[in-house]
């Protein structure tokens, strides 16, 4: 590479990220450099996505400060459980232009939010790729516990440098110790109140990983609760591997765990196993939808008869194999429901009732499987049975007018703007307060469907 060349090179790495950068890297061609300057452009990209990052954040914030996301039918009423943030309604209007989860979008739009009008330096430094989104988002998540704006920015200050020279992992033990320094009795508040945050995560599957069945879930809570289950459990295992059982130890963990989960359902209570508290309320499995706690699984007739091996869907969870299906199957209670009228008008209950009963519940949530705001995949058995054509406009409680919605989406539904359309050819498609629709794909079930519990 000659010295000309040479030159203009170094200068363009120099150049602030920027239209200029992104136009100059994209058209180097990468087979006639270094090693060394190829690594120097892998830089220069990552300084050039920080710039588009903050771009980002910026619209992203410009989107919650809207009028279309500040108005709110419902009046604000905390003891009732609704309290109205415009990140929500706005969070939902770009989980659907993204296609983002409904989760990951609210929470991008609030840390936009809050970088914006907050800490406005860590914006700076991200647009002039001084760090990266990663860190930015993190100096958003561990400040937000400060209340105090003027305590947040001087936090924001001192932990900035490190931002910029280290790592993510260092930059976290900065802001661990910068926060606590801040406030030392606020932090010793929350640690104390920390309990209430102790939770257990939903069923996810196992990433990276193809379709073997396999799921993951996370419980957080006090260390010293954690570990007393982690010794119990652990204990138990160990015993029953001296007594003879060929199964290892992480199994037999795992086994003697989930086992409490299986007989939990059995049972209908779960926690204590004496006898003379087994009905007491406080161990008693909830209902939903009328129904008792169970696992269910949708799955073909003809893949239970063993004609087919179509995958079977476990709510709560996804795909799974044929023979996982029918395993579950044959080990669990029948309730055959039809995905086709016979008999007769299937489920219909006109304008007898509003709550829909027990089998129709069941038919909806079978057939929905999550909840039909088009970007979330909660479990329609833990959402809110909503009426497509209200039901104070004479619309009937029935199978075609009624599908399952997440709380959020159904509030977003009623109080927040969102609409529904269906057109002549019956595609349903949501409304969005900016104006954009996008239409809902029915979720596909077998012909004939078995439910197992």
């Amino acid at each position: 590479m000659n010295n000309a060349i040479r030159t203009e090179l170094e200068r363009a790495l120099d150049t602030p990220p920027g239209p200029e950068l992104a136009v100059w890297l994209s058209t180097l061609d990468l087979g006639e450099l270094s090693t060394h300057d190829v690594v120097a452009v892998v830089a220069a990209w990552e300084r050039q996505k920080a710039f588009t990052e903050a771009r980002m954040t910026q619209a992203l914030a410009e989107v919650v400060r809207r009028p279309e996301y500040q108005r709110c039918r419902c009046p604000i009423d905390a003891d009732a459980g609704h309290m109205h943030r415009a990140v929500e309604p706005a969070g939902d209007e770009i989980s659907l232009a993204l296609t983002w989860s409904p989760g990951r979008a609210r929470d991008r739009v609030a840390t936009a939010a809050e970088l914006c009008e907050e800490l406005p330096a860590t914006l700076t430094a991200l647009e002039d790729g001084r760090i990266d989104d990663d860190k930015a988002r993190l100096i958003v998540s561990r400040t937000r516990c400060l209340h105090d704006p003027d305590l947040r920015r001087r936090v924001e200050a001192a932990v900035l440098p490190v931002a910029v020279r280290g790592t993510r992992t260092q930059l976290d033990h900065a802001l661990r110790r910068e926060v606590i320094a801040a406030d030392p009795e606020a932090a010793e508040d929350r640690c104390r109140r920390a309990g209430a945050r102790r939770h257990v995560t939903r069923p996810e599957p196992v990433a990276p990983g193809g379709d073997d069945g396999m799921a993951r879930l996370e419980l957080v809570g006090p260390a010293e609760d954690v570990t007393a289950l982690w010794n119990a459990v652990d204990a138990a295992a160990r015993h029953t591997r001296r007594q003879g059982d060929s199964r290892g130890l992480e199994q037999l963990r795992f086994d003697l765990l989930t086992g409490l989960g299986w007989t939990g359902l059995d049972t209908g209570h779960l926690g204590c196993c004496n006898p003379a508290c087994a009905d007491a309320p406080e161990h008693r499995l909830s209902v939903q939808h009328r129904r008792a706690a169970a696992v269910h699984v949708t799955v073909g007739v003809t893949t239970l008869l063993g004609a087919d091996d179509q995958p079977g869907e476990l709510e709560g969870f996804g795909p799974i194999t044929a023979d996982v299906a029918r395993r579950i199957s044959t080990e669990g209670t029948w309730r055959r429901l039809l995905t086709e009228p016979t008999g007769g008008r299937l489920l219909d209950y006109g304008r007898t009732t509003y709550s829909p009963p027990a089998d129709l519940a069941d038919f909806v949530t079978t057939r929905d499987r999550t909840c039909r705001f088009p970007t979330c995949t909660r479990s329609a058995r833990g959402s809110d049975i909503d009426h497509i054509r209200p039901y104070r406009h004479a619309g009937t409680t029935s199978a075609g007018n009624t599908w399952t919605l997440h709380r959020g989406h159904h509030i977003g539904r009623t109080h927040h703007g969102f609409e529904l359309h269906t057109d002549e050819h019956g595609i349903t498609s949501w409304k969005t307060p900016a104006g954009h629709h996008y239409a809902v794909d029915p979720e596909a079930v077998p012909g004939t469907v078995q439910w197992s519990e």
